[in-house]
């Protein structure tokens, strides 16, 4: 048996069935992901949060959000446009529902989260 038949019965044997099935899984799994962040025109908002969620009055509750593949984030009311990934510190005088709007090109998704005052 020359060299390239050894070769090519590596291929079928258990080991090199399992080899070529990680490097299709890899290729693929890789494409997926590929094709998730950089093709699709939708941005992602990984999360939106507020903590505490209910605050006494005058008291500061932390919004912490981040999104992915957005050319823009806005929080309303009264924050305007910030960073990807970030957190800020509100304290609302009565409860507030935040919006967090990912934007990328003509395409947009929102998240809501209410911060409660408590009196």
């Amino acid at each position: 048996m020359n060299y390239w038949e050894m070769q090519k019965s590596f291929w079928k044997t258990p080991t090199g069935i399992v080899i070529w099935i990680v490097l299709l899984a890899a290729m693929l799994g890789g494409g997926l992901l590929a094709l998730n962040v950089f093709v699709s025109p939708y941005p992602v908002i990984e999360f939106f949060d507020a903590k505490p969620v209910v605050v006494g009055p005058g008291n500061a509750s932390n919004l912490s959000w981040s999104a992915v593949g957005a050319s823009r984030v806005e929080i309303d009311p009264g924050i305007g446009q910030v960073e990807l990934k970030g957190f800020r510190e509100v304290s609302p005088q009565e409860t507030t529902t935040y919006t967090l709007t990912a934007v990328n090109g003509t395409r947009s998704r929102s998240r809501d989260v209410r911060v409660i005052v408590k009196r």
